[in-house]
């Protein structure tokens, strides 16, 4: 019966994981409130949030190749098959295009690891030094932004192993390590500030999930990487210019744009309206957000078998599968956001200075609402980006830069609402109405090259 159910509701293993994984994100998320508003001071925590958006600013030199490699892998893994010995096996080509995707990877993300600590690490010393006058640069916080750029720096470099697995089908034992992750970060983190480290509880967790990527990577893997690397090179393999990267500039473009759209809040207010600002606004999001990708596991974690089907033309599996879960991501996420609206008010009276370390009521009902469409938006990127297509790179950079104008705009002058404000702007005025379009437009033209009805 339980196993009905949850096939009902759309809910294999892989989801199962990633839900539960990012259930505990949430889950955790809450505790992270609790352990930050107790041992972090209110401009502390804005240094905390901060730190997380100044190191997003990775996506610059990672550029969404990760999302290019699990749909370049996933085409592959249709002509290819897990063996018991944990190597792949099958079209001796497409293995040996797999290998290549492999190579060019791990030279990208090695130089884009070097060039992370050699820009980051300098920009965030800078940009800390320049919003507090020369007193927020110095000590524990120069010494904690140095530590959690190289251990972020590691897990770039990680990143792009899970990715491949994720692409060739590994979707749950994939979703199993980020559950791992996710609860070793929160409690490495949880620790750290329990033991008075502030600031440095952030480069705790990330060392912590650099540790177990790469456990994980060499007890279950070693024999697949080994036995991929090692494969004949005598037939042609992916060619990068021609093939990965007319779909991956504009993912690249895409990501860059992401930015703007997600992390750029937060050193905008630091810098005009103080670091306390920056806390609320950094931990309002960082709940909207983890219901958001909760909710987008139903379809993140169908990516590879969606392009599966896009291989094989298979337009009418596809389109089905993708709008049932589409229904059912949105479902959960709705339930989620008028919970959060429902406990505001009994957490404000009950818990105060919690609830005093986020945006107020209006404004947490306006992200909720901008996220619904947000999640919308996203899930049908997923299934366009499954026929290794980036149709929504222009509406992207349009995003990004209404962001920007208009966070540039109001926030100097309104501060918190401004920053939610411009958010609201962006997405219902650009992302929506715009990607809806796309999404029609563009499914239309599949169903027609593909002779479905």
């Amino acid at each position: 019966m339980i196993k009905r159910f949850f096939h009902r509701v759309g809910v294999d293993r892989a989801v199962f994981l990633t839900l539960f994984a990012r259930g505990w994100v949430v889950l955790s998320g809450l505790i992270s409130i609790y352990f930050i508003s107790r041992f972090l001071s209110p401009a502390e925590q804005g240094y905390y949030y901060t730190f997380n958006s100044l190191i997003a600013l990775q996506i610059f030199v990672e550029l969404g190749l990760n999302y290019a490699i699990i749909q370049f892998a996933s085409h592959e893994m249709a002509h290819l098959t897990w063996q018991d010995n944990g190597t792949v096996n099958g079209s001796p080509l497409a293995k040996r295009r797999l290998q290549s995707l492999l190579q060019f990877s791990l030279v990208w993300f090695g130089i884009a690891t070097i060039l992370m600590v050699l820009v980051l690490l300098p920009a965030g010393i800078i940009f800390f030094t320049n919003a507090t006058g020369g007193e927020g640069a110095l000590g524990n916080v120069s010494f904690a932004w140095l530590l959690l750029v190289i251990f972020a720096a590691l897990n770039l470099l990680l990143t792009t192993v899970v990715a491949l697995l994720e692409g060739c089908g590994h979707v749950a034992q994939v979703a199993g390590l980020r559950l791992r992750q996710a609860g070793v970060t929160g409690i490495s983190a949880w620790l750290v500030l329990s033991m008075h480290g502030g600031l440095f509880a952030l480069a705790a967790s990330s060392a912590a999930s650099a540790i177990v990527v790469f456990i994980w990577l060499w007890q279950r893997y070693s024999t697949f990487l080994r036995d991929l690397l090692h494969h004949p090179t005598d037939l042609p393999p992916m060619n990068w210019r021609k093939e990965i990267w007319p779909f991956h500039w504009r993912i690249a473009v895409s990501w860059m744009s992401g930015y703007f759209i997600t992390q750029l809040f937060n050193p905008l207010i630091f810098h005009f309206s103080g670091p306390v600002a920056a806390g609320q606004m950094g931990m309002s999001l960082q709940i909207v957000n983890a219901m958001n990708a909760t909710a987008l596991a139903w379809v993140t974690t169908k990516a590879p078998h969606y392009g599966q089907l896009a291989a094989k033309r298979q337009e009418t599996d596809l389109d089905h599968a993708f709008k049932r879960d589409l229904f059912q991501s949105s479902f959960f996420l709705a339930l989620c956001f008028i919970s959060l609206l429902t406990l505001y008010p009994l957490l404000k009276e009950y818990f105060p200075n919690a609830i005093n370390r986020l945006v107020p009521i209006n404004l947490i009902l306006l992200l909720a609402i901008s996220g619904m469409l947000a999640h919308i938006t996203s899930a049908e990127a997923i299934y366009l980006r499954s026929h290794k297509e980036e149709p929504f790179f222009i509406l992207s950079v349009l995003h990004g830069i209404t962001i920007l104008l208009s966070s540039l705009v109001l926030i100097p002058s309104i501060g918190l609402s401004g920053a939610v404000y411009s958010q609201a702007i962006a997405i219902v005025g650009v992302s929506f109405f715009g990607g809806n379009y796309i999404y029609l437009k563009k499914r239309n033209l599949f169903f027609a090259a593909a002779g479905c009805h």
